[in-house]
């Protein structure tokens, strides 16, 4: 049986964190932070770092006394170049023979590798020194134990530096991205060293920190529950009691008024691993997500996760008024599909504007008599389509392809809110009666405009699901799609619009 929920499984999980290889280090000499949010592809830089030249290439910066070279050379910094030195000697030969983690070695990373994360002069090769700190100073140690001691002052030196106000915002996020990049002792790609999740979940669950700081421990947080998630067992419990606390907190928190963007990333990716951190949400998360579901000042992603997480862990203990919450996701479904209207409205405007004719909607259409396309309303006219003769009349597609496969997320994701395939889980198996047959013909018609949608991507899709679900339509969804011709067939993986793993 074709079940559209499992086109979008990924939609739901934790969408993989974009930190560019040269991200937050950021971007070379020029930018202090940047992180990428991964849900509208938008890179936010929270802090401009004035270029090295700028700053005064012949001006010596930190440890010029030992012969660092001026901050405008970017491939080398006497200073770091010495800790790279004198750690294979003093600090790695003792640890690589099988040693423990001596008082000697603590201070080698307290006092001499961690500040260089903090050294003026490394600015312009941050984003190296941070990942040459974790070969150098981790990777190759033999005995369990030194490894662990090593990976947790490395940790606690990182965090320090983190909540540092008086340290670079810079060497603040590159703090944090170390921790969250600490690896198992096998050093395999998509490993984390498990004990992290502690200092990630307090940095970013700590509201008095900057948000680029926050971020970039919630990114290697993501990371962790993606792990945990995949290993279960103990290393999912252990997960849950060290992230939860900060999970809560966040999805908790009041949007930030100066830097919107970045408090509702941080939400999003709170409400993300929120299903891995809680079962069944108590009367007071279960309030919340429903406030923050129905709060139009906060972005859809972070509505349409408020619902997901909602209709994933409510109960009958949850002591939510159910019925209004299952109208609550049908008018933030609504609120999804206006959100594309609009843009199809602004686009027929500039269309307008430039002389383009009426403009219109529609990505599809089909051929009609005498070699003529078949006018509808809104359709744009004078434009010639290639194969189709000199009368053929082209259909632009106005909303974004992006847009169109969010979309199709968010209605398959709020189905499953509402109410899953199964019947056994969402907002509407809370009710009964004329109620929960409303809620799940709502459920079945998001659902099925999600797999046109993903299927078609054209704005008559989006106009037409708007027209039945706004109208209440639900005796649309009375007649399934059937396993006929004009089935939908399965997108593939990639069509997940965050990109998911």
């Amino acid at each position: 049986m074709f079940r559209p929920s499992r086109l979008f499984a990924r939609a739901g999980a934790t969408p993989r964190p974009l930190i560019r290889r040269r991200s937050a280090a950021g971007l070379g000499p020029r930018w202090a932070a940047a992180v990428v949010l991964c849900a509208t592809g938008t890179v936010v830089v929270t802090e401009g770092l004035v270029p090295a030249q700028e700053q005064g290439e012949e001006t010596a910066q930190d440890g010029a006394d030992e012969g660092a070279k001026p901050a405008g050379d970017a491939t080398r910094n006497a200073a770091w170049t010495k800790v790279e030195q004198d750690a294979e000697k003093s600090y790695r030969e003792p640890l690589k023979a099988g040693g423990g983690f001596s008082p000697a070695a603590q201070d080698f990373i307290a006092k001499k590798a961690m500040p260089q994360l903090a050294n003026d002069a490394n600015r312009p090769i941050l984003d190296r020194v941070r990942r040459k700190m974790r070969e150098i100073l981790i990777v190759g140690i033999t005995e369990d134990r030194a490894f662990d001691d090593a990976s947790e002052a490395v940790a606690e030196a990182a965090v320090t530096i983190a909540k540092n106000p008086e340290a670079s915002l810079a060497a603040r996020v590159n703090a944090m991205l170390l921790v969250g990049e600490l690896r198992a002792k096998d050093n395999k790609d998509g490993t984390v060293w498990p004990a992290a999740v502690s200092q990630l979940a307090a940095v970013a669950g700590d509201a008095m920190l900057d948000p680029s700081v926050r971020v970039a421990a919630m990114a290697g947080l993501v990371r962790h529950a993606d792990v945990a998630k995949r290993a279960g067992g103990d290393r999912l419990t252990e997960f849950t009691k060290g992230a939860r606390p900060a999970i809560l907190a966040i999805v908790a928190e009041k949007p930030s008024v100066e830097q919107p963007v970045v408090s509702d990333w941080l939400a999003s990716r709170a409400l993300s691993i929120l299903t891995t951190v809680v079962k069944s949400s108590p009367k007071e998360l279960a309030t919340t997500l429903v406030g923050v579901m129905s709060d139009k000042s906060r972005s859809l992603d972070v509505r349409v996760r408020a619902a997901a997480a909602l209709g994933a862990t409510v109960t009958p203990k949850s002591e939510i008024q159910a019925v209004e919450a299952t109208n609550g996701v049908t008018e933030l479904a609504v609120d999804v599909l206006e959100f594309d209207e609009g843009i199809l409205r602004d686009r027929r405007y500039e269309q307008q504007m430039s002389g383009g004719g009426a403009g219109g909607g529609g990505g599809g259409g089909g051929g009609g008599g005498g070699g003529m396309m078949p006018m509808r309303p809104g359709m744009p006219t004078g434009m010639s389509m290639s194969g189709m003769g000199g009368g053929g009349v082209a259909v632009p597609q106005l909303v974004p392809d992006q847009s169109l496969r969010r979309t199709a997320w968010r209605l398959v994701t709020l189905a499953d809110a509402m109410l899953t395939e199964d019947g056994k889980a969402g907002v509407a198996a809370l009710v009964s009666g004329d109620d929960k047959v409303k809620s799940q013909a709502y459920a079945e018609l998001f659902r099925k405009y999600a797999v046109e949608l993903d299927e078609k991507r054209t704005d008559d899709v989006i106009l037409e699901a708007l027209a039945f679900i706004r109208s209440g339509g639900e005796e649309e969804a009375a007649t399934p799609a059937g396993d006929n011709e004009g089935t939908p067939a399965k997108p593939a993986d990639d069509n997940d619009p965050f990109g998911g793993k």
